[in-house]
């Protein structure tokens, strides 16, 4: 399937007209067929990325014991159906009637964690607590002082956790890589 480019969409976030999005039909290697679905708007730098897998390959749950720094750079791909724990923090990521899938790293797991609780307004001292210790924990996770499992469980089996000599580069490929979205 060709790339199918919208030009001009409305803007969820300013609602301008200044949305471009393009939609492509991919064989992602170890999860198969897919949709990645990449919106970025020129006026105000929203971005969007969608991957919509195209099969059902049964319950599958992915574990990676991140002991060393390198461990970081392993891919994650996150289907929409797909959960994140981190159990050493208590760190969890279901899926929802509007979640998204996303292609990140390890790193990009702790970002995306980290980002999250960057937006919680804590009601209490405990909860404000909370809050600080777990950006503290994934300070030292970044900076490979922590030791943890990262669990990816896919009741479809099209999430996956891949070491990054796996993957294909995008641009040894002649891609542009998806734009950085939530």
């Amino acid at each position: 399937m060709e790339p199918q480019v919208i030009e001009d969409a409305l803007c969820p976030a300013c609602g301008k007209k200044t949305l471009r999005t393009v939609v492509v039909e991919k064989e992602l290697p170890h999860f198969g067929r897919a949709v990645i679905m990449t919106s970025k708007c020129r006026s105000c730098g929203y971005t969007h990325t969608d991957v919509i897998e195209l099969e059902d390959r049964g319950h599958k749950t992915d574990r990676l014991d991140v002991d060393a720094p390198e461990k970081l750079n392993y891919v994650v791909v996150r289907a929409s159906s797909g959960r994140l724990e981190i159990p050493e923090s208590g760190l969890e990521l279901h899926p929802g009637p509007f979640s998204n899938g996303f292609i990140t790293t390890v790193e990009g797991v702790l970002d995306r964690f980290e980002d999250a609780l960057r937006k919680v307004i804590p009601e209490t001292e405990e909860a404000r607590k909370r809050k600080e210790e777990l950006l503290e924990w994934i300070k030292r996770a970044k900076d490979g002082k922590e030791r943890f499992t990262l669990i990816l469980e896919d009741p479809r089996g099209v999430s996956g956790i891949i070491p990054p000599g796996d993957v294909p580069s995008l641009r040894e490929r002649g891609e542009s890589p998806p734009p950085r979205g939530q």
